[in-house]
């Protein structure tokens, strides 16, 4: 099915189904969007840019209309593919290892100059 042919409502309804099962951040953080933007969009307060409409609608289709909404396979993190690309060349066998440390270095790292651990952080450990 083309994803200009799902009906903005029925977008609009899917996406606030799924912010309301996890939440409007994870959601908008999995579509590569900003919490703002995809907030207007389910509101209806914006007619959406055709880029958030093509990925929302593309998340919908990836889905499954009509069957239970499990959130599809996450896009890539962009942090995620940065943690992999500092860690290429690494054994793979010791690769899981490694990226606990290197994510260990970065939470030490915010920790030491006075900042919290960014969210991301938080999401790539949860991988």
């Amino acid at each position: 099915m083309d994803h200009r042919a799902v009906p903005l409502e029925v977008l609009r309804e899917f996406a606030r189904d799924e912010s309301e099962r996890t939440s409007l951040r994870q959601v908008a953080t999995m579509l590569g969007l900003g919490r703002t933007t995809l907030q207007k969009f389910i509101g209806a307060e914006t007619t959406p840019h055709p880029r958030v409409r093509r990925k929302i609608a593309l998340w919908y289709l990836e889905a499954g209309p009509g069957g239970d909404a499990a959130v599809p396979a996450r896009a890539p993190s962009p942090y995620g593919s940065a943690v992999d690309t500092l860690l290429d060349g690494i054994d793979q066998a010791r690769h899981h290892d490694a990226r606990a440390e290197l994510l260990d270095a970065i939470a030490a790292l915010h920790a030491a100059h006075g900042s919290g651990p960014p969210a991301w952080l938080a999401e790539l450990r949860g991988e």
